[in-house]
């Protein structure tokens, strides 16, 4: 019982996909500062009922720097699949790769 318990803690269960996110790379407009986030799809996406009973999700994310007061923010939209379909950012900029 305590080593399945801990296999689960310590994400070492094989029971479930290792990795169900991924890398969100910005960059602060206003500053240069470097941001590469691990977004897990599994608890950051908000559901969103649409009107024909269809679920899509959604991701807001504010991201603040160290050394600068802007605000970054990012909204992205996923269909039901949890596939990115659009996605926009304010005051920064998305970093490719």
């Amino acid at each position: 019982m305590f080593k399945k318990l801990a296999s689960k803690l310590l994400g070492k269960d094989k029971s479930r996909p290792a990795s169900d996110g991924f890398f969100l790379n910005a960059r602060c407009s206003e500053c240069g500062e470097q941001f590469n986030l691990f977004i897990n799809k599994s608890y950051e996406l908000s559901q969103n009922f649409e009107k024909n009973s269809s679920v899509t999700y959604l991701l807001k994310k504010e991201i603040f720097g160290v050394g600068c007061k802007n605000r970054i923010q990012v909204n992205m939209r996923f269909d039901s699949a949890k596939n990115l379909v659009s996605r926009q950012i304010e005051n920064g900029e998305f970093i490719e790769g």
